[in-house]
């Protein structure tokens, strides 16, 4: 169950330099399914993983040519992206 989540923080970065909503709500997230995903699918059993958004994704737009909104940061839009990053990833 992915659902460990901050929303609409001043501009901060992870240590590893990604905007933090991001970094926190969806990158961890994501990294953590990639790393035990061989092993949900080697032990050939039934299993579901789940992953907690919000209904803010509907106003989230992902920006490809700024992920880490250095240029104009606004809190809920970087909360929004998190959240629509989520929900797509999901979907993949």
């Amino acid at each position: 169950l992915n659902n460990a989540g901050v929303m609409a923080c001043p501009k901060m970065s992870t240590k590893d330099g990604f905007e933090f909503q991001l970094g926190v709500n969806h990158l961890g997230h994501f990294l953590l399914t990639q790393q035990l995903l061989p092993s949900l699918i080697e032990a050939n059993k039934p299993v579901r993983i789940i992953n907690v958004a919000s209904a803010a994704h509907q106003f989230g737009q992902v920006d490809f040519n700024d992920l880490m909104r250095d240029k104009d940061y606004q809190p809920w839009e970087a909360y929004g992206q998190s959240k629509l990053a989520n929900i797509m990833y999901t979907y993949e």
